[in-house]
Order: C-alpha cells, then structure tokens, then sequence
C-alpha cells in the first residue's frame, strides 16, 4: 500500500522509476507530471482541472456502482463557478458497475470504463507493470474510506491554539470572534432543525448532514521547542477535525510538524515566524509567510529596484524573530544583486544593538535593515538614542506602532517596512459588513486587524464546510479552504487573499511603505505591490 500511496502522489512506481503516460493522445507524462493527485487531489474526492470535471475516485465510490448522489452534486452545480463543458459532463452521469482489478487496470491503460464508456483524453492513458497497478489498487481502496477523526453524528470539534505569552487582551478579542460566530452558526443550525421541513426541498435535504461545531482553546506554555509535546498532550486528549484561527508568540515550525504527522488541518494561525522553509504538502494554511515574507519584498525592493544603495548591513537580534529573516533577506538579496555588498551582524539586548548601529549604521551609503527580535521597544529606543546616519532603514510592521509612538519625525522619515496589509481596509466593501456583524453580536472592535482575520478564518471554514457536504475528510477540507478562498471572503485586511491548489501562503506580497503622517492607516506605499 505504501507504494501505491507513492504512485498517487508523485508518479514513481514500485521499481523507483518515474511512470510513463500520454495524456490529449500525444502529450508525453512521466512521474510527478502523471501523478493522479495533481487532478484527483489528496483525498481523491476529485476537482476540476482546466475546465474538466474530475471524478471522485476515492475507495468506498471507485469500487462500488455509480449512484447520483444528489449532496456532493449539489454545490457542483450551484454553487461553484465552473466552465459550461464542467456542468455539461456533471448533466452526463456515466453510470457504471464498480471498479475491479481488471477494470482499474483497463481504464488506466486504454481510457475505457467498465460500462465500455471512453473517459476524455484530458485522462491520461498510462504504461503500468502488473506490480504498479495492485500497489495503486490497494491503496484506492484505502483512500478516504473512512471519516477522519474530529467529527460524530452531531458535532464537529474544533481547537484554537494560542501560547500563554499572546497579550489577554489581543486573545480575548480573538476569541470573542470565534465563540460569536460558533453561536451564530450553532443557533442557526438548531433552529433549521426544529423545523427542517419549512423550507425549499433543496434546503431540507441538507439540513441533516450540517453538525454544531465545538471548539475548544490549546494553550501552549514555556519555549516554543517544547509546544509540540504539548500539542500532542492536548490531542490525546481532545481529537479535533482540525486547528482555526488562535495566536502564538514565537515560531510555528513544531506545531506544522504535529499538523503534519497527523494530518490535522490548520487554518490559519496568526504567527510572524510559519515553518521556513514550507513543507511540500503541508497542512497549516497561512495568512501570509510573516518575517520571511517580509525578508524577501525588502531584499527585492533593496536589490532590484532601489539603485541608490551600495552596501546594506543587517542587524539582527539573537533570538528566532531576528535570525531567521535575516537568514531568508541574506540568500534573496544575493540571488538578487550578487555585486551587492552586504553584512549581517547580530546583536543582544539594547546596548548592543545601540554599538552594532555606531559602528555601521552612520555612511549615508549605507541601507540598514534591522530585526528587532522579540524586544522592537528597544530596538526603537536604540534607534532614537543613536539617530544612525543611514539613508534608509527598513525595519519590519511589528515595528511601525513603536516607531510611529516613540521615534523622531526626522528619523521616522528615513524608516520603511514591508507591509502585507491593505493600507485603508475602512474603505474595503466587505470591512463594512464585517464590523456590522461584530457589532450587533456586542463585540467592540479594540484590535480590528486580529478581530478581521479570526472571522475570515470562521466564514472561510464554514464555506468549505458547506462544499464537502458529507464527506469529512481533512485531505478534502484542505481541497475547499483552497477553492473557496478564491470567492469574495476577504473582510479588507490585506489587498489580496487566495489559495491554489497546495498552496499554504494566501497573501503572497507586500508594498514598501513609508509612515505618512493623514492616512488613514498613518502609512504611504513608496513601492508597488512586490510579490517575491
């Protein structure tokens, strides 16, 4: 089976030898190119590839009979945006017997199905050994064949994460958020179930399939290298269908790997340090890659578009918020402009930062780019105690409140930052709704931007909640938070926000910015949009 699982997923056979395929008739494929997850997804619950219906080959619908199942066709048809020949093969049902051995291996080999029907040509037709094709058979008839934990005939249990360093405050806020919006969505469930027969046919038959979520808070204490432990203490204790929304102060990396190794979706965490570089199939979906994000709009913005400078010195903190971008800005900023000249220094604490900026921070030559690490009130207390002569210095946005509360106007005008965040989300058409909604659930708006992304969070999990109907498969939750990341959710805290196919960064850019004194967000873009 577990060469099977490799067949579907990266295209090499049971000998270690990439398999062969002709796709359209005359298109050549060979291994990842063939691989059937690139069109039938992880879960095999299929997906449209362009503009083609894909089936579902998933084990419990690929070796029984074709039946119309009229909840996973649904949402097909009226709910997604889809291509005229999507909707016309989904009109033509192909009904057939249930796969065999036999069967799989005729379909693979020349496109015909057991019913004697011709699959479109979009399918490749492949070269497989006798040894390839039992691997994939066994491994089909485990692919989602059963309901993944997480989820009974009532409920669905969710968990947030947050570590005990998150400010209450900024926590309280977030998870006002989360528990308004699970009373919503509960409150509505339960009054369609005490009536689910008062309303349109379409609408009744769906009702039994929707669950009341449960959501429960994981705090993580201590050092952030000892939160995976802590993670699977909490596991083993409460098995969710997977991780939204919730905050932590320190880096992600242990808490992808506990995602990873159990295949438990996280959407969303808020955290300046995600797991760099990304896991290839990774289950935490991001906002944005935080510091690393913002490394590599300032090395683009330093090394390509920014001729003035001849020598820019890093000074990054010795913890994780210092190290790690200055890692990422170093390696983008060569890749950028080789002949640059540049040096990373680090430093502790604010007397050594203050002598790392006497001693390189006055050639007006010179572009300072500087990681505070987890002190930036010290790092701005540096900044104006030294006044450094450097024609620009960039630092990143967890900076810009201190800098705007505490740094000289004249040296402020010198500072910039790479900023994933929309510059006026009061004027976002969706940032109205989204405040109406707060407010009449009595939620006052003390921290918008974390408030915004905790609800983006909730109605981007409830839509994709909504497409998989029945099927509660994380693999497949993880397929819909893609797709429906693509519909107007976006409630106007970063200029753009969507997902395609594996990917698990839904902001990709940035704007260099300069603080600018009358804007609405007190801020003014000296670039445009960047997206390393």
């Amino acid at each position: 089976m577990v060469l099977g699982e490799r067949l579907y997923r990266t295209g090499i056979g049971t000998t270690g030898v990439p398999v062969q395929a002709l796709s359209q008739g005359d298109v050549p494929l060979s291994g990842a190119q063939a691989a059937c997850v690139s069109c039938h997804r992880p879960s095999g619950l299929g997906s449209s590839e362009g503009g083609y219906y894909v089936p579902p080959i998933s084990g419990p619908l690929l070796f029984a009979p074709r039946k119309l199942d009229r909840l996973r066709l649904f949402p097909q048809f009226f709910h997604q945006i889809q291509p005229q020949r999507f909707t016309t093969r989904l009109h033509q049902p192909h009904m057939r017997p249930g796969y065999t051995l036999t069967t799989l291996g005729t379909v693979l080999r020349t496109g015909v199905d057991p019913a004697g029907q011709r699959l479109a040509t979009i399918m490749p037709r492949y070269k497989l050994s006798a040894a390839d094709l039992a691997a994939l058979d066994a491994y089909l008839h485990t692919l989602s064949a059963h309901i993944d934990p997480g989820v009974d005939a009532r409920q669905i249990h969710f968990a947030t994460v947050f570590s005990a360093n998150v400010p209450a405050d900024e926590r309280e806020a977030m998870l006002g958020v989360m528990r308004a919006y699970l009373k919503f969505h509960n409150l509505r469930l339960h009054e369609d179930l005490s009536r689910n027969r008062f309303s349109p046919y379409n609408r009744s038959e769906f009702v039994p399939i929707e669950r009341a979520w449960t959501l429960t808070v994981w705090e993580l204490k201590g050092a952030a290298s000892t939160w995976r432990a802590q993670l699977e203490a909490h596991y083993r204790k409460d098995r969710v269908f997977a991780l939204v929304g919730g905050r932590v102060d320190g880096s992600w990396a242990g808490a992808s790997r506990f995602c990873d190794a159990h295949h438990i979706p996280c959407l969303f965490p808020d955290t300046d340090l995600p797991a760099w570089p990304p896991p290839k199939d990774g289950y935490t979906v991001y906002f944005d890659a935080g510091l690393p994000l913002e490394a590599r709009v300032m090395a683009d913005f330093i090394g390509g578009h920014d001729a003035a400078t001849t020598r820019v010195v890093q000074l990054a903190a010795r913890d994780a918020y210092g190290q790690e971008p200055a890692q990422v800005f170093q390696q983008d900023l060569s890749a950028h402009n080789a002949k640059l000249k540049q040096r990373l220094i680090s430093f502790r604490g604010q007397a050594g930062l203050e002598a790392a900026l006497r001693a390189h921070g006055n050639d007006a030559g010179t572009t300072l780019v500087i990681w505070p690490g987890a002190d930036v009130p010290a790092t701005v207390a540096a900044l104006a105690a030294v006044r450094p002569r450097a024609a620009q210095i960039f630092l990143p946005t967890r900076a810009i409140a201190a800098v705007k509360a505490d740094m000289p106007p004249a040296l402020a005008d010198r500072v910039r930052f790479a900023d994933p965040y929309e510059l006026d989300p009061a004027s976002h058409v969706r940032s109205f709704e989204t405040r109406a909604w707060m407010r009449t659930r009595g939620l006052k708006l003390t921290h918008p931007l974390l408030m915004f992304k905790e609800y983006y969070a909730m109605t981007l999990l409830k839509a994709a909640l909504w497409e998989i109907s029945n099927d509660f498969y994380r693999d497949y939750l993880l397929e819909r938070v893609e797709d429906e990341s693509q519909m107007d959710l976006n409630p106007g805290m970063f200029p753009h926000l969507a997902l395609g196919p594996g990917e698990r960064f839904a902001a990709k850019g940035a704007y260099i910015v300069a603080i600018k004194p009358g804007q609405p967000s007190g801020l003014a873009p000296v670039s445009a949009w960047i997206t390393p």
